[in-house]
């Protein structure tokens, strides 16, 4: 699974007289997860279609954002991102997520890449440079954005090398005279721990809608895996492993062809996963393979982050001698994304859980099925943070890509 998102910045061409600067704009904030939810929910709400998003790399660019801003600018960050007062815990939080996904592994290959390219006429404060790359790993580099085929060239080489050319980032159109480009981008490729078997796998009718079928391969396996069937979301949850011990997907199929937006509407954490179990599970999954471009502007206007797009957005942490026309604001928050899950494996791995004691003696083995055949909603995340890398859904595994703009 790849991801690459990228955060223009723009020159305003006005600026309002009196913005407050506040010296001391590297206090604030503290971590909360839910947005990664909120985002999610908000996404899943827009279309019914195929969706794929990483709240990780959304976070990690407006974190960095937090660390420059003051005001207006700053108020509405921390707030709709969850942050509390204390700067020190964010950074700390930030760089024990980014240090777990830096391990390394024989049983998986995760790449984790940030970077910010700024203007070559903009003197950017050394401060600002020593805070991401201390805790958020990300390197400062200048290029020369009115040189807009180089500028794209040398930001798509970097962005190849991460994911191993399996993604592009930018296009001249979108760096052409901007004054910064945040940009982070996430690869990861795992193994199952239990396999599907290639000859298994036969085509079978996914239910896009209760009126429409499409007919695609479905892959098969019979292991044990943990899992339930949740009342509350009147779906199947399952967790499938990957080698490694380190991440995890889990996948939720409603119960009724219509039930996954209940599902969506209901879920606001992992608070599920504590009662997950060990069953000898037959699972059916489809194979399916896309590529999702999605713009963001709009909904994190929409979740209270305004003055951040607008001429009054005020990051004076960024560069130093400002003036009122060159202070810069964002431009637009794309996210590329692709993912591909088949027999061997998709992106990531995870733990295997403790099979709880069996206080009845018995030996009978549970057992359970999971048929993927109709809208579902799955996720990856670090096992050892909890935190979510991927969201998604797939609203008809026959489709190879997408994009849209929230």
């Amino acid at each position: 699974m790849l991801s690459i998102l990228f955060m223009v910045f723009a020159a305003m061409t006005t600026a309002p007289e009196g913005v407050v600067v506040n010296s001391d704009y590297w206090d604030a904030a503290s971590y909360d997860f839910k947005f990664d939810w909120i985002l999610t929910k908000r996404v899943a709400a827009s279309s019914d279609r195929n969706f794929l998003l990483t709240p990780l790399g959304l976070q990690l660019a407006l974190a960095l954002l937090t660390e420059a801003a003051t005001g207006d600018t700053q108020t509405e960050l921390t707030s709709v991102l969850g942050f509390d007062l204390d700067r020190k815990l964010v950074r700390k939080k930030f760089a024990n997520i980014i240090e777990s996904l830096q391990e390394e592994s024989p049983d998986y290959n995760l790449r984790l890449g940030s970077s910010i390219y700024v203007s070559d006429d903009a003197q950017v404060r050394p401060r600002f440079v020593a805070v991401a790359k201390e805790f958020y790993k990300c390197e400062l580099k200048n290029v020369n954005f009115h040189n807009p085929a180089v500028a794209s060239k040398e930001i798509n080489g970097w962005v190849s090398n991460i994911t191993q050319e399996n993604i592009s980032s930018v296009d001249e159109d979108d760096v052409a005279n901007m004054v910064m480009l945040v940009l982070n981008s996430l690869y990861i490729r795992g193994i199952w721990s239990n396999q599907f078997l290639r000859t298994a796998t036969k085509l079978g009718t996914f239910y896009v809608s209760p009126t429409v079928q499409k007919t695609v391969p479905f892959m098969t396996v019979k292991d044990k895996f943990y899992y339930i069937e949740s009342s509350k979301y009147d779906a199947k949850i399952l967790k499938m492993p990957y080698r490694g011990e380190k991440y995890a997907m889990y996948i939720i199929v409603p119960n009724s062809l219509t039930g996954l937006p209940r599902v969506l509407n209901d879920l606001s954490d992992l608070s599920f996963t504590r009662y997950l179990r060990e069953y000898q599970v037959d699972v059916t999954l489809p194979k399916f393979k896309f590529d999702y471009t999605l713009q963001l502007d709009g909904v994190l206007r929409e979740l209270g982050i305004r003055s951040a797009f607008d001429v009054t957005a005020s990051f004076p942490g960024i560069a130093r001698g400002q003036l009122l026309d060159q202070r810069p604001m964002v431009s637009k928050v794309l996210q590329r994304s692709s993912i591909e899950v088949n027999e061997l494996g998709s992106v990531t791995n995870s733990p295997t859980w403790l099979l709880p004691e069996n206080k009845t003696g018995e030996d009978t083995e549970a057992t359970a099925e999971v048929v993927a055949n109709r809208p579902f909603l799955f996720f990856i995340q670090d096992e050892a943070t909890r935190q979510l890398l991927f969201t998604g859904r797939v609203a008809d595994p026959s489709l190879a890509d997408g994009a849209f703009k929230l």
